[in-house]
């Protein structure tokens, strides 16, 4: 490269070049050549060998993957993003392909420079790994929650040396009944050896495979918008807490002690407005802090260049004004809303829905599990009554007891019941949480009862996380969000598919942070704007006063 000083700024807050001093980065800058790519063409694709390694300086890409024969959106990469390094750092071919989304300008090393890079600078390769195993993690997982526009940066598990020390004891133990068995083989006969091996083999198995799958679930992620821990405890527990990229005060590196540094192990606390997220005993810290540390940094140049763009716009506007558009014509009177039909009012009346859409809010039910604990008792007292005059028609009450009877008996029974019954579905069914765009709310209300609401600014929300405990919960798939709100806790409880209402608080949230800071920034801007206008208007009017012909005066 001719001008490695101009691309600095592009590769020196690249996380996999995190310690680098600046003169090693111009060198690195050196080894690369710059490559244009038109939009709609293909830099690579899919299966073929990987001959170089590229980094966006300029214009996005989108990688695709063909999988079963259909092609699939794995990412859309920005400018500070690379790919194509899994292929040359595990010699196989490349795993997806990769379009030019738009014109792009990339930075290409080829496969040489880059294997002596790696050489040169050992640092850089554990640091591109982090990338490169959570890419790899997240092809092989199913995570439906991320919104379409979201990428993953970064997945990562706690470290593999926890999951050896939970299976140590587990592991000595099926040790000891294998030689249990084998002197039973031996001393005894195999059908007390197989006996032995059944009864004393199946709790250390099963030990095993708990923790195994127990280290298996939990996740840390980074995107592109916010920062997740997921933990999962089988059958038990499930939760998520997330926190938007936007809300980070800091990231730090904490160790237990030199024996976890030796191995690579400790934490990495990213500090929120709403409290910390922990990524417990993760291998090399010091990566995923720095890729931490860049997707926060790059954040914040997001949003600093779309202020400008936008200050630049109103600028032009208020130096050369636009002509006047031409009135848009009168909008139509809008028509009042029909009354539904009788049938369809019934329908919602008895409606057993647990999340609908009501115009721009979205209404959560209690799950059904906290309805039938309620209305099992009038339930039961209900068919007792009916049965009763179906024990008269199959002839097994005494004929002196006539049918009338039996009817009027029925029904005074079934109607008190009937009635708690009506009482306790009401209740469930006025026991709702709504997320407006704006705000989040709890409705209580009793049948012929007081109607207590709590409501919640979702500008005001700092966390969101959902636990689903027991394994009734993770069975029928209800649990409770719970949104830190001032250092309160709203909570969601009860409501089926916590995930997808986390997710619904969560984009709604995002929405009108993203909008409250749009009219925040458009007010600042339009009051620079005219700033800039008056400034540029009294330097005209000097300009123009000193373009005037000065008065002569008489001699």
């Amino acid at each position: 490269m001719e001008n490695p000083e101009a691309y600095l700024g592009r590769l020196k807050p690249i996380h996999i070049f995190k310690g680098l001093k600046d003169d090693e980065i111009l060198e690195i800058a050196r080894e690369f050549e710059p490559e244009r790519r038109a939009a709609g063409e293909t830099v690579f694709a899919q299966d073929e060998e990987g001959q170089s390694f590229y980094i966006i300086n300029r214009g996005r890409v989108k990688v695709v993957r063909k999988v079963r024969g259909e092609d699939r959106l794995v990412a859309m990469l920005v400018p500070g993003d690379y790919f194509g390094e899994a292929a040359l750092l595990y010699g196989r071919r490349r795993s997806a392909t990769v379009v030019a989304e738009t014109d792009v300008e990339l930075l290409r090393l080829s496969k040489e420079d880059f294997d002596r890079l790696l050489k040169q600078y050992p640092q850089i390769k554990p640091n591109m790994l982090v990338t490169t195993e959570s890419r790899n993690l997240y092809r092989s997982l199913n995570i439906s929650w991320l919104s379409p526009d979201e990428v993953v940066y970064l997945m990562a598990r706690r470290h593999k040396i926890l999951l050896y020390q939970s299976i140590a004891i587990p592991l000595g133990l099926s040790v000891l009944v294998l030689i249990v068995v084998a002197a039973a083989w031996w001393f005894m006969t195999w059908q007390m050896a197989l006996i032995l091996l059944a009864l004393g083999g199946a709790p250390p198995a099963a030990w095993i495979t708990w923790n195994v799958v127990d280290w298996s679930n939990d996740y840390y992620i980074v995107t592109n918008k916010r920062v997740v821990y997921l933990e999962k405890i089988v059958g038990i527990y499930d939760s998520r807490q997330e926190a938007p990229l936007h809300s980070v005060l800091s990231v730090s590196i904490q160790t237990a002690g030199s024996l976890a540094r030796s191995f690579g192990i400790g934490d990495v606390v990213v500090r929120t407005f709403s409290g910390p997220i922990t990524m417990k005993s993760v291998p090399n810290p010091q990566a995923l802090a720095a890729l931490i540390e860049e997707h926060w940094a790059r954040t914040r140049t997001r949003e600093k260049d779309a202020e400008q763009e936008a200050l630049k716009t109103a600028v032009r506007r208020r130096v050369r004004p636009e002509p006047p558009k031409a009135p848009a014509p009168p909008a139509a009177k809008p028509t009042p809303p029909k009354r539904p039909p009788l049938r369809a009012q019934v329908s919602e009346f008895f409606s057993f829905r647990v999340r609908f859409e009501r115009g721009e809010s979205v209404i959560y039910r209690k799950h059904w599990y906290v309805l039938l604990q309620s209305i099992w008792q009038p339930s039961l007292f209900i068919l007792a009554a009916l049965g009763l005059i179906g024990l008269k028609l199959a002839g097994l009450i005494p004929e002196p007891v006539t049918l009338a009877v039996v009817v009027l008996i029925a029904l005074v029974l079934f109607i008190p019941f009937a009635a708690w019954w009506w009482y306790e579905f009401e209740d469930w069914k006025n026991d709702i949480y709504l997320v407006t765009p704006d705000q989040v709310v709890d409705v209580s209300k009793k049948p012929f009862g007081q109607e207590t609401r709590k409501s919640a600014p979702l500008g005001n929300v700092l966390s969101l996380r959902y636990e689903r405990p027991g394994l009734l919960g993770m069975l029928l798939n209800f649990g409770t969000v719970i949104a830190t709100v001032a250092g309160q806790e709203f909570r969601f409880e009860g409501v089926f598919d916590p995930v997808s209402v986390q997710n619904d608080i969560y984009r709604r949230m995002e929405a009108m942070n993203a909008k409250k800071a749009q009219a925040e920034t458009a007010k600042r801007r339009e009051e620079m704007a005219d700033l800039i206008g008056v400034y540029h208007t009294v330097i005209n009017e000097i300009s123009e006063e000193a373009q005037k012909p000065k008065p002569v005066n008489p001699p």
